[in-house]
């Protein structure tokens, strides 16, 4: 899970907001995806997958981290708002994910809190795993989002898998200690910064493999 720093709410969700009798169902949706969407870097807000822009009605959902049902005070408020991946809506429950797995449940780490930062909590293992040493994060993750479901798994496996090998080659053509350590600081910035836009589907992983390799090299 990356941490989401909220821009300035799109004009038409200002504009519809003062509007008489304006709800979220009645509000134009479009530029308030593209909004969320261009925030997140093209990734969903909680499993980090690729939102393609070509097709990103059908294969997003405007997640409301307060859930509609319980507050509903707060459909139109922006800050409120996340951009999730379709979550295997129609799917069997056990193969739901993000917010179609949610539904109205309540989490307690926002991804778009700047205090305190999600990325902070979150840790992977080689087996793609998804954890936290937060109990009840954890308990989140794998139960209210089931980001440990299977195919989510082995997405994370394959790229914790790609940036070891990466860095074990890296390490032996360089050899030189200071050197390692530029490359992967250099590697970490490219996975923190947008290309076109866009985040690195599973980016996370990678930076947490990196920073795991940099407190071993201290």
């Amino acid at each position: 899970m990356k941490q989401i720093i909220k821009s300035n709410e799109p004009f038409s969700l200002t504009e519809h907001r003062s509007s008489q009798h304006a709800n979220f169902e009645n509000l134009p949706k479009d530029d308030v995806r593209t909004s969320l969407l261009t925030e997140q870097g093209h990734i969903c807000c909680y499993c980090m997958k690729r939102i393609p822009e070509t097709n990103i009605n059908p294969s997003t959902k405007i997640e409301h981290f307060l859930c509609q049902a319980n507050h509903p005070d707060q459909e139109l408020n922006y800050s409120n708002m996340l951009l999730a991946c379709s979550g295997q809506q129609g799917s069997p429950k056990h193969l739901q994910t993000c917010d179609t797995r949610k539904g109205n449940q309540t989490l307690s780490f926002n991804p778009s809190d700047r205090i305190r930062n999600i990325e902070d909590l979150i840790k992977y293992k080689s087996n793609g795993e998804i954890y936290s040493s937060d109990e009840r994060l954890n308990e989140e993750l794998e139960n209210v989002l089931n980001l440990n479901m299977n195919t989510l798994k082995i997405n994370r496996r394959i790229i914790y898998e790609e940036i070891q090998k990466r860095i074990m080659n890296e390490g032996r053509r360089i050899g030189n200690r200071a050197m390692k350590r530029r490359f992967l600081e250099q590697e970490k910035a490219k996975l923190l910064s947008l290309n076109d836009g866009k985040f690195r589907e599973f980016c996370m992983v990678s930076v947490y493999v990196i920073d795991k390799k940099l407190r071993r090299m201290n």
